[in-house]
């Protein structure tokens, strides 16, 4: 059999020490049951509320030692192509589907609401160095605006910090696991797309995406928009998914952070089809008028599509156990079930944008050459 590409060989690496760590995880919660707090909860995670929690134990350690048995003999060149695609994609069924989670979103939730900040002051910065005009007229404005909201409301920052910092505390464990899970579904990803390079349906598809990719960008990017939406009531009186009394100026803080993320996501994701998402723009400190490297999109988009397309099975089956309406409110709310898919197909089609465009210049570098 044909050794996989070196691409391959990487995702592989990591699909083998992601699933060893699960393996080694699932064994010591088999031993030690008490242990096993992640598979604890039948409403967060559909397998468990289905067939309890040890057999979602024994299936996510049988899994995760199956999955490191083929990434070393892929490794070795004992396992084809074809092995690779399906066992992957069995992989990326059962951690992405049966045992996700509802905490994957949370987490997400935390890590985004952590950067939030940082991310404004880089903006707020570079607004001020790299354009003159707007320096006085947007930029002064709003770091006077900034200064001052931190004097008056330092007492809220400070019970926004702590609420985030004792709830990290709170679930770093379950932090740890859906992070290892999502590097256990983003390795194999990128070895199933790895393995599937060079086929006639692999270059249909990806034709196809890639011609259609400004559309499916822009139904990726409206996917946080509801999410954005519903935060931001929380600064008004008509307040969603929680009741008025329960809005502490903290809690609007922390709403207004969740919701400047998910609009942070829906012009990033726009990024994929606007020439700053190929070409570094001008207030970008050291890198400006600069090629982006096709990964500095792609595994942040991928790793998104992947935290989204876990989340969504856990989000539509916790739901609809509670009725049809919530069913219906957690679909429009959540849209993880289109967004993920799409996003997902947004960084594919962007790769390959990038990827014709790197051919078409190689042709005409070589054009010019030989006309020299």
């Amino acid at each position: 059999m044909n050794n996989p590409p070196t691409v391959n060989r990487l995702a592989l690496a990591g699909a083998t020490v992601t699933g060893g760590i699960s393996a080694i995880l699932g064994t010591v919660w088999l031993l030690r049951p008490d242990w096993g707090f992640f598979y604890a909860d039948p409403d967060l995670i559909p397998m468990v509320g289905l067939a309890g929690t040890t057999a979602a134990t024994v299936l996510h350690t049988v899994m995760a030692v199956v999955g490191a048995i083929a990434a070393v003999a892929a490794l070795s060149g004992k396992l084809g192509r074809t092995g690779i695609v399906l066992i992957g994609s069995a992989q990326l069924v059962v951690f992405g589907i049966a045992l996700s989670s509802m905490a994957t979103l949370s987490v997400a939730g935390y890590l985004v609401a952590m950067g939030m900040p940082v991310f404004g002051v880089v903006l707020l910065v570079q607004l001020i160095r790299r354009y003159p005009v707007a320096r006085w007229a947007v930029g002064a404005p709003l770091l006077v605006a900034a200064i001052v909201g931190i004097v008056l409301g330092w007492n809220t920052i400070g019970m926004v910090v702590s609420t985030l910092g004792s709830g990290l505390a709170d679930s770093m464990g379950v932090l740890g696991i859906v992070l290892l899970a999502l590097l256990l579904g983003f390795s194999w990803t990128v070895a199933i797309v790895s393995a599937s390079r060079g086929t006639v349906g692999a270059a249909r598809a990806t034709a196809w995406v890639t011609r259609h990719r400004k559309v499916i960008t822009v139904i990726a990017a409206l996917g946080p928009m509801p999410y954005a939406l519903v935060r931001l009531t929380w600064l008004t009186p008509w307040t969603a998914h929680i009741p008025g009394e329960a809005l502490t100026m903290d809690v609007r803080v922390w709403g207004l952070t969740l919701s400047t993320g998910a609009w942070v996501g829906f012009v990033l994701t726009l990024g994929l089809i606007r020439p700053w998402g190929t070409v570094w723009p001008r207030w970008m400190p050291w890198v400006a008028g600069r090629p982006v490297p096709v990964a500095a999109a792609a595994v942040p988009g991928g790793v998104i599509a992947a935290v989204v397309c876990f989340t969504a099975v856990p989000i539509l089956y916790t739901a609809a156990g509670r009725g049809v309406a919530s069913l219906v409110e957690s679909a429009i709310t959540f849209p993880c079930w289109f967004w993920g898919p799409a996003l997902a197909l947004a960084v594919w089609g962007y790769v390959g944008h990038r990827r014709e465009l790197a051919v078409a210049e190689d042709a005409s570098a070589t054009a010019v050459h030989a006309g020299v």
